[in-house]
C-alpha cells in the first residue's frame, strides 16, 4: 500500500508542473492579451473558464485559498471580455506553443502512449466532488498531440487538486490556514503565498492565531510537531485519494506515465518555462 501511495503522489508532483507552466508561460500571456483580457485577468479567467461563464462564487469555492475579493475583482467581467470556450481554446493553443518552443526529448508514439494512458486514468475515474476536473474532462479536446495530451494533464491535475481541497474541508482547514500551513513547510515562501492569494495582514495573523490556538503553528509560524504531522496526515489523505487514478490504468502504467512525462518536464525547465520564478516550481 505505502508503494502505491508513493506512486500517486510522484504522479501528482509532475502532473502538476507538466500542467503548471502556463500560468508562467509568455506565450500565454500574449494568447490572453490578445483577447483583450487585463493581466490581472489571465490566472482566474483561463483557470477557471472551463467551469463556463460561472459567477465568483463558483471560482472562489472552487480555488479555495485566495482572497475572494480578487476573484469578484475578475469574474464576471472577464466573461463580458471574452468567452469561456474562447478562453480555454486560446490556453491549451499557448500550452501547445510552449511544448513545440521547448522540444522535449520524446518521439510523437510516446507522446501518444502518454495521451492514451492519460485518457485511460480519466476514463476509469468518475467527477464527483471534483468540479475543476470534470469542467476540464468537458472541454472539447484540440486535435494537436501535444495541446490533446496537456488538456488531459490538466484534468489529472485538477482532479487530485480537487481531492486536496477536500483534504483541506474535510480536515478542517480554512483558507488562509492552508497557506500558512504550506508556508510552514518552507517550500514556498510566506511572502509569495500572500502577494498572490492577496490577503490583508489583518485576516493573514488571525488565521495564524487559530493555527496557534489548535497547536499547529507557533507564534513565529513554523510548525510544532503536532502541526508538522498534522499537514502531513492531509498530505497523506489527498494521495489516498488520488490512488483512484493510479488503480485506473494499475500501477506499471501510471509508472510509465511518469516516465513519459519526466522528458516534457525537464524540457520546461530547462527551456525557460519557470522563469518568472526563477526556476522549477
Amino acid at each position: 500500500m505505502s508503494d502505491l501511495v508513493d506512486l500517486s503522489a510522484r504522479l501528482g508532483a509532475i502532473t502538476n508542473l507538466v500542467h503548471g507552466f502556463i500560468y508562467f508561460a509568455p506565450e500565454a500571456t500574449e494568447e490572453f492579451d490578445e483577447l483583450g483580457l487585463p493581466a490581472s485577468y489571465h490566472y482566474f479567467a483561463s483557470r477557471a473558464a472551463a467551469l463556463g461563464p460561472v459567477p465568483a462564487e463558483v471560482v472562489v469555492a472552487s480555488f479555495f485559498n485566495f482572497n475572494p475579493t480578487l476573484i469578484h475583482d475578475v469574474i464576471p467581467d472577464a466573461w463580458s471580455i471574452a468567452d469561456p470556450g474562447v478562453i480555454q481554446t486560446a490556453r491549451m493553443r499557448a500550452a501547445g506553443r510552449v511544448l513545440h518552443r521547448v522540444e522535449p526529448v520524446i518521439t510523437d508514439a510516446e507522446v501518444s502512449e502518454a495521451t492514451e494512458i492519460a485518457g485511460a486514468m480519466i476514463a476509469g475515474v468518475a467527477d464527483a466532488g471534483h468540479p475543476l476536473a470534470a469542467g476540464n474532462r468537458a472541454v472539447t479536446e484540440p486535435t494537436a498531440p501535444w495541446e490533446r495530451l496537456w488538456q488531459r494533464i490538466t484534468v489529472l491535475r485538477e482532479w487530485r487538486g480537487d481531492a486536496h481541497v477536500a483534504a483541506l474541508v474535510a480536515a478542517p482547514v480554512d483558507p488562509i490556514g492552508a497557506l500558512a500551513l504550506h508556508a510552514a513547510t518552507g517550500k514556498v515562501p510566506r511572502a509569495a503565498l500572500v502577494e498572490t492569494r492577496r490577503w490583508p495582514d489583518e485576516l493573514w495573523d488571525a488565521g495564524v492565531q487559530r493555527l496557534v490556538q489548535r497547536g499547529f503553528l507557533n507564534e513565529d509560524e513554523s510548525f510544532t510537531e503536532l502541526g508538522d504531522a498534522f499537514r502531513a496526515e492531509i498530505e497523506q489523505r489527498t494521495n489516498i485519494a488520488a490512488l483512484a487514478l493510479v488503480e485506473a490504468v494499475g500501477p506499471d502504467r501510471a509508472q510509465r506515465l511518469i516516465e513519459l512525462l519526466k522528458p516534457i518536464r525537464r524540457a520546461l525547465v530547462n527551456g525557460g518555462a519557470f522563469a518568472a520564478l526563477g526556476g522549477d516550481r
